[in-house]
């Protein structure tokens, strides 16, 4: 978490799920004077956070309906996402590009870019994501941050013996 904090300049997250909702149970603060700070324990919706959206895109569509009937997509922002379908789709890329993205869906001004860690068997355990301003984390910046998380997030899989799985 410190290389990819290094390496990015932004605020590192790991998180796990818990009842259905993102915990935060590790941060590598940002040195910049504008980071994001979370509270360890603190909750977030799945469908409103990268690290949650992570989580969801390795989970089965009964499994992600399952926690749609149970929490709902109750809007964070205007610009969280609020129906199955935006949802949906939004998972269909988190899948194919190997990791998600937060555009102000959890707290607006901040982004946040984020990939997960697994198992042996292949199953998610946790997820590792990078948050900032949106002034340091342009359109253009994404691309690479992803690459980033993503690497780092592999690293750590394979240094507890996982593997990442294909979909």
């Amino acid at each position: 978490m410190h290389d990819l904090m290094e390496l990015t300049g932004e605020t590192v997250n790991l998180a796990l799920v818990d009842s259905g909702r993102a915990v935060f149970i590790a941060q590598v603060e940002s040195r910049e004077v504008m980071r994001m700070v979370v509270r360890l324990g603190s909750h977030a919706p799945l469908h409103a956070s990268g690290v949650g959206k992570a989580f969801l895109a390795t989970m089965t569509d009964s499994e992600v309906s399952e926690i749609l009937h149970q929490h709902g997509l109750p809007r964070v922002t205007e610009n969280t996402l609020s129906t199955p379908e935006a949802l949906h789709a939004d998972l269909l890329k988190v899948r194919a590009q190997g990791y998600a993205i937060d555009d102000e869906e959890h707290a607006i001004g901040l982004r946040c870019v984020a990939s997960t860690i697994h198992d042996e068997q292949g199953k998610a355990l946790a997820a590792i994501s990078l948050s900032g301003p949106k002034a340091r984390i342009p359109d253009e910046r994404i691309a690479q941050l992803g690459l980033d998380v993503v690497r780092s997030a592999d690293e750590i899989t394979r240094c507890i013996g996982g593997h990442r799985p294909t979909y």
